[in-house]
C-alpha cells in the first residue's frame, strides 16, 4: 500500500522572502515616483509666462535701439560717488537727449532676489548728466542706459571702486 506524502505546513505569505524581491522593487519604484510628482507639481514654476507675445515684440524693439547706439556711436563713462551721485559722461554723434534714464539691477549674495531701480539722470553740461543712487550696496550691478531711441548695457563689477565705459560695439 502507498502512502501520500503529508503536506508540510508552509509559512505565512507574509514571511516569504521571495514576495520582498517580487513585490517590494516595484512597490518602491511607486512610492518614488508620487513623491518626485508630488515635488514637481507643488513647486511647479511657469514654463512660459503669461506675456510672451509681448516680450518677444521687446526683443525686436530693443535688438533695434541697440543698433541706433551703434548708428550714434554712444559710448558712455559712468562714476558712483560714495553718497550715491551718479555722473554721466556720454559722447556721440548727433543731439544728446535732455535726460537719460539708467536702471540698476542688483541681487545681493545673500538671496536671488534682484531688485531693479530706475533713474532718470538730468542734463548738467553738454554731455554731462548726474542723478543719485542712494540705497544701493552691491559688488556687481547690471546697468542699462536708455533714451528714446537708443539704449546701453553693461555690468558694472566694484562700482565704488572703478568707473564704467559702455560702448555700442559694431
Amino acid at each position: 500500500m502507498t502512502t501520500l506524502p503529508a503536506l508540510q505546513k508552509s509559512d505565512s505569505w507574509k514571511k516569504e522572502p521571495w514576495l520582498l524581491l517580487v513585490v517590494g522593487g516595484p512597490l518602491s519604484v511607486v512610492c518614488a515616483s508620487l513623491f518626485t510628482g508630488y515635488l514637481a507639481f507643488s513647486g511647479a514654476d511657469k514654463v512660459v509666462s503669461e506675456d510672451y507675445y509681448k516680450q518677444g515684440l521687446m526683443i525686436n524693439k530693443d535688438l533695434m535701439r541697440d543698433a541706433e547706439a551703434r548708428t550714434l556711436k554712444l559710448n558712455a563713462q559712468l562714476h558712483l560717488q560714495a553718497g550715491g551721485q551718479v555722473d554721466l559722461k556720454l559722447q556721440g554723434q548727433g543731439e544728446l537727449p535732455a535726460s537719460v534714464l539708467l536702471s540698476v539691477a542688483t541681487s545681493s549674495a545673500d538671496s536671488v532676489a534682484e531688485s531693479t531701480h530706475r533713474l532718470p539722470l538730468q542734463q548738467i553740461a553738454p554731455g554731462a548728466y548726474r542723478g543719485s543712487l542712494t540705497g544701493i550696496n552691491s559688488q556687481i550691478m547690471h546697468i542699462k542706459l536708455e533714451s528714446s531711441g537708443w539704449r546701453l548695457t553693461g555690468d558694472w563689477h566694484q562700482p565704488l571702486q572703478t568707473d564704467l565705459q559702455i560702448k555700442a560695439v559694431n
